[in-house]
């Protein structure tokens, strides 16, 4: 099957995340996968771009914006797929949408939480649209045609467990301390005495990794306060980013609730590596149960963790399940059967 997806790729965000999951499953299932990328910030990506992917526009109200239309004009593909239409070059797209909706099936992959404002979101005419559960749907039906909306949850990257020692030594981290991992995003200072009073019971290291400059300034702005902080800057590619993972006692994901409806693509991402994800209790993983250790006492979870408590192994265990019944390949492949299910591109569409 040969499949277009126009999609952020190879950046640290959800969207770009679930399109590499579901995307790099495909062509090891043999599919043909050609992947319409904007270009991104210079310095922004986390490796280098596979051969099929091809970045032929930028996102939206971007500076030095620009599309090319011949590389979708150009598209000989049997599905097009799209990653979150509201942040993409709507205007410009609807030009040549037509053209490849004559000639491909058309599916959406929904990662707006609500409703956008912008009326052009409206002017797509999908043959599916695909969402990550039924919160989206719940709004979704007041848009589409409720046969259209299908739920496929959104993936988990496949279990991988490492060593820790190993880890550690290949990092030049300490082996005789506890490790909680800060990734990607912000943790609120406030967390800050939480982990100090910690640290005099159990020595631990707050690692950090970020890409983000403002964060990365601001941990070494606490560094003179708070030396257990040990603070690492850049994108990595995930296989670096599961070493990071297999050297720590836990992942910890600090966010407070959002307006719209999200999922926490980071958990998501890190959950197969059997490292415990400590979990503020918001929004962002109402959808969990016992996959992550939610908390709104940060200090006892943490003790729960590093003390290995039957409950903290029951969560991985769970967890596990969870990551095997959702992972990159199953999900990859609920797609393709969605896709197989579609009605073939008729004659009649074509000459509409």
């Amino acid at each position: 099957m040969k499949i277009a997806m126009m999609s952020r790729w190879n950046i640290p965000c959800g969207v770009s995340l679930h399109a590499e999951l579901i995307g790099r499953e495909w062509v090891k299932m043999g599919h043909n996968l050609q992947v319409l990328a904007p270009v991104e910030l210079e310095g922004y990506r986390c490796d280098e771009d596979e051969p099929y992917v091809k970045r032929c526009y930028t996102l939206r109200n971007k500076p030095n914006y620009f599309f090319d239309p011949t590389s979708f004009l150009n598209q000989d593909c049997d599905v097009f797929v799209v990653q979150n239409l509201e942040i993409l070059p709507m205007e410009d797209m609807l030009k040549v949408y037509p053209f490849i909706r004559e000639r491909a099936k058309t599916v959406f992959v929904v990662h707006e939480g609500k409703p956008p404002k912008d009326t052009i979101f409206y002017e797509f005419d999908w043959d599916a649209v695909v969402c990550f559960d039924e919160r989206y749907k719940k709004f979704l039906r007041d848009i589409y045609v409720e046969d259209k909306i299908k739920v496929i949850a959104y993936p988990c990257h496949p279990i991988l467990y490492g060593d820790k020692i190993e880890a550690r030594r290949k990092l030049g981290l300490p082996l005789d301390k506890k490790i909680i991992f800060n990734y990607g995003i912000g943790i609120y200072r406030h967390l800050l005495p939480i982990l100090e009073r910690l640290n005099r019971g159990y020595p631990l290291i707050l690692l950090t990794l970020t890409h983000i400059q403002d964060w990365y300034d601001l941990f070494e702005a606490q560094k003179g306060r708070y030396q257990f902080i040990e603070l690492r800057k850049g994108d990595i590619p995930i296989r670096e980013l599961y070493t990071y993972l297999h050297a720590s006692d836990a992942l910890l994901i600090h966010k407070d609730s959002a307006e719209a409806i999200v999922v926490p693509s980071t958990a998501n991402l890190c959950m197969g590596s059997g490292c415990p994800i400590l979990a503020y209790a918001t929004n962002f993983f109402e959808t969990f149960d016992k996959e992550v250790i939610k908390y709104s006492v940060l200090g006892n979870a943490i003790v729960d963790v590093f003390e290995e408590n039957e409950k903290i192994k029951m969560t991985l265990r769970i967890a596990e399940q969870y990551v095997r019944e959702n992972s990159s390949y199953e999900i990859a492949k609920r797609f393709v059967e969605l896709f197989e299910l579609l009605p073939e591109i008729t004659e009649k569409r074509a000459l509409a």
